[in-house]
């Protein structure tokens, strides 16, 4: 559904959903280090996903549609808008440099000494959604500029969009670069969750 959706604000949503799908398999792995990269996934993704919210927000202030068909050309009419999209958008495919990069690399990492098979189909999923967020960018940033974008001077970002843009990027960034103190936080819940669902799964089995 995501490749052949135009509406931009879908396809986020569907971007979001299938990132979430990592964390699912770190829950069932029974993994510590999958399931530390799932705390680290989840909040890196829950900024990623509201800075492409807001942007894709933003867009729609300025052209009144949220169909990808008639924008284009974007890249060179507005100011900061483009550019942070595509940060965003590449930093939910695990950029590294973001906490993207180390939720994702942790749960895989994890996950493949427990199922390797599952883990190995799961990086599937990360083609797939580079595939349909580029093209996502691709509609909306470049090639030709629709007729009637083309003859409208749009505005660029205030400063009040940018500042909270820009403080989302800084705390993906930090995320990514100093996740330690989310480890250390998040290591005796995650540990208690672990056991419990090894005690669960050893007392189910015949």
């Amino acid at each position: 559904m995501a490749f052949t959706q135009y509406d931009i604000k879908r396809l986020i949503a569907y971007t979001s959903v299938s990132h979430m799908g990592f964390v699912l398999i770190a829950i069932y792995t029974g993994s510590q280090l999958a399931y530390q990269g799932a705390v680290i996934q989840m909040i890196a993704h829950g900024l990623s996903a509201a800075g492409l919210f807001i942007l894709c927000g933003q867009l729609y202030e300025r052209l009144h549609t949220r169909d990808m068909r008639m924008m284009g050309g974007l890249w060179g009419k507005m100011k900061w808008l483009p550019a942070l999209s595509m940060f965003f958008a590449v930093a939910t495919l695990g950029m590294p440099g973001t906490g993207n990069f180390v939720g994702e690399f942790m749960i895989l990492f994890g996950s493949y000494q427990v199922v390797p098979v599952i883990t190995v189909i799961s990086t599937f999923g990360l083609v797939f959604a580079s595939v349909y967020s580029l093209a996502m960018l691709h509609r909306a940033y470049f090639g030709k500029a629709k007729s009637q974008i083309a003859s409208v001077e749009l505005p660029g970002m205030s400063l009040r969009e940018l500042f909270i843009i820009l403080l989302l990027v800084v705390l993906l960034v930090l995320l990514g670069f100093y996740p330690q103190p989310i480890l250390d936080t998040s290591h005796s819940a995650m540990s208690n969750i672990q056991q419990w669902f090894v005690n669960s799964v050893t007392t189910t089995r015949p």
